[in-house]
């Protein structure tokens, strides 16, 4: 019997940057609910952007945020990790130097971007609707006492392939990092212990789901650990290669609600 849904957001229930979500997921939450399967939404996202786009269920769900940095159940805390400032700051910098590239970091209070990424910084608010600061100087303008949850390689098409031409190889599998591409704009750098899967891993021990009870949704290379996690594991129709041969199972495309579609067949089912 299924007790736990997992989705990633960006690429899987809506497009990257997307704000809009079919009305239909509030009720079909609700109903999983109801019939004792709890969804969780699980993203890249920060919490503030998520609790706009779950606004309706916000009480209803999980929400694993920051790439599995942050854990957050009916407004309690229940995980967070976060990068060593001194680490953080090298990071950025070496970002900052590739060309085309800018960086966005996520803080415990607020997303930062250089002032000077106005199309980055757009998309963050406008799409991803953030809360974000423009800072003069990026890194040294970082609040003192702000928690650094991830740091975010950001260029407009080619994200994967740049880091991939030495920054990614240098940060790989370094003791204190996670390094993972989540779409051809992004590549995250999460503390160590901050992945989906990990954290998805972590709720199941503490709450006695099995894999067998847990079904899950991806797209992109930051998904694969929860997928792993979940025995009813689904590609959607847009994933990467590597996802679709990762899942056991495949779904339609965001564009056509191919999570949506699944859950309608899961609760008629539950009931």
């Amino acid at each position: 019997m299924l007790k736990l849904i997992c989705s990633d957001v960006d690429g899987t229930l809506v497009p990257d940057g997307g704000h809009d979500l079919n009305p239909e997921y509030f009720d079909q939450i609700r109903r999983l609910k109801d019939a004792g399967i709890l969804f969780a939404a699980v993203s890249g996202r920060s919490y503030s952007s998520l609790e706009k786009l779950f606004a309706p269920v916000l009480d209803d769900i999980l929400f694993i945020c920051d790439n599995g940095a942050r854990t957050i159940y009916r407004g309690k805390l229940l995980d967070c990790y976060t990068i060593r400032r001194e680490l953080a700051f090298k990071i950025i910098r070496e970002i900052e130097a590739l060309p085309g590239c800018t960086t966005y970091v996520s803080g415990l209070n607020c997303g930062y971007v250089d002032k000077d990424a106005e199309e980055l910084y757009r998309w963050l608010t406008e799409g991803y609707q953030l809360e974000i600061e423009k800072l003069d100087r990026m890194p040294e303008d970082l609040p003192e006492k702000e928690g650094i949850l991830g740091v975010e390689l950001y260029h407009p098409t080619a994200a994967e392939e740049i880091a991939g031409q030495g920054l990614y190889q240098k940060w790989y599998g370094h003791k204190e990092l996670q390094v993972v591409c989540s779409g051809k704009q992004w590549v995250n750098f999460s503390p160590i212990n901050a992945d989906k899967g990990i954290a998805v891993s972590e709720f199941q021990n503490q709450h006695g789901i099995l894999p067998s009870e847990t079904m899950a949704f991806g797209d992109n290379m930051n998904d694969a650990g929860m997928l792993l996690r979940a025995e009813y594991s689904y590609a959607i129709g847009n994933a990467r290669e590597e996802i679709q041969k990762l899942c056991r199972f495949h779904a339609d495309t965001n564009l056509n609600d191919g999570v949506l579609q699944v859950l309608r067949t899961v609760q008629s089912a539950a009931l």
